[in-house]
Order: structure tokens, then sequence, then C-alpha cells
């Protein structure tokens, strides 16, 4: 199978997408496939790699996954989900016509404020992001299993590695994760 054909297959489905982002039944998958299609690479494969992207996207075409690619699946679903829904958002609440730009409205619900739409653009976003973290810490701590992942900066495991006690407080409660750049707190990195 070529490459050029793999790039138009996705991680997750229909029911996944669904499952973990504000995304609801009644969306028409359609309207959400572009940014599923934008969040994918720009997002996930970033983490990935491409050796590793490739192997998962080689199995899902082929229906081959094997078991450890199908557990590493549903912990990339929320991440990728809620990336998609990120990019998502504004495009399901206007719409582009021929006459200008409309919001997009029915007769059971009202439509949110710009100031609505930012705050719930904003909470999708850290959502996206600690889904993300939550991602790499798998693949940090489960790294044995993936020989294809090789993350460029060699520290990005060493904050997951360590061994936790537990804690009643959050110390990394800012520690956010941005796939454009490093993840801080990590001094190799930080040079």
């Amino acid at each position: 199978m070529s490459n050029n054909k793999l790039n138009t297959v996705f991680l997750i489905d229909e029911e996944l997408l669904k499952m973990y982002s504000n995304i609801t039944r009644n969306v028409g998958v359609d309207k959400v496939i572009p940014f599923l299609n934008l969040s994918q690479p720009f997002y996930i494969e970033r983490i990935l790699g491409t050796a590793l992207m490739y192997e998962l996207q080689l199995q899902i075409s082929e229906n081959t996954l094997t078991d450890l690619n199908k557990a590493l699946i549903l912990k990339i679903a929320p991440a990728l989900a809620l990336w998609t829904d990120y990019l998502a958002a504004r495009s399901l609440t206007y719409t582009v016509t021929q006459k200008g730009i409309t919001l997009e409205d029915s007769e059971n619900s009202r439509s949110i404020n710009e100031k609505e739409l930012a705050e719930f653009i904003h909470s999708i976003r850290e959502q996206a992001e600690m889904a993300t973290e939550l991602l790499i810490k798998y693949l940090c701590n489960c790294a044995d299993s993936f020989p294809l992942w090789k993350p460029e900066e060699p520290c990005i495991c060493q904050k997951y590695l360590k061994e936790n006690n537990g804690s009643a407080e959050n110390e990394e409660k800012y520690l956010i994760y941005f796939p454009s750049g490093r993840p801080s707190r990590c001094p190799k990195c930080e040079k």
C-alpha cells in the first residue's frame, strides 16, 4: 500500500471521536473529518514519529492491529478527539456561505456569545493538552513495547519514569505539553 493512501487512514473512528470529544452523535462526521485530517499529523504524528505512525496506519488499513497497538490507539483516542474538537469548535458554530459567515442556530437551543465560545475552546485545549500529556506518559512507561517510538529529546521521559508515591497536591499543575515546543522542567531540554 502506498504511503499516500496511508495518509488518509485515521487512527480513530467516528465512535472514538465522539466518545472522547464534545462532538455529539447528531453532528455529521463529514463536518469534522477536515479537522481530524489536520489534528492527526499536527498533534499526534509529532509525538508518535513517522515510523510508529506508519505502522499504526498500515495495521489499521490491513485490519491487523496487534494487541499492543490496539492499547496504544485507545491512549491516542482522547488526545486526537479533543484536538479535533478544538480545531472544529468555531466551524461547528459558524458556517461560511455565499452570503457570508452565519451562526448555526436551532429552535431548541441558544447560541453562545463570542466570550463563551472563547472560554469553551480554551477549555477544550486544556483537556487536549492533558490527554496529550497522558499519551506521552504512556509511551514513556511502555517504551520497550514500542521500539519504533524514538523521541527527539532523550530527556522527554525523565519526569515520567521516576517513582510516584502519590500526592495530595499537584506540584506540576502548570506543566503543560505544547506540541510546538519543548516540555518544561526537563534540564537537558532547556539548554
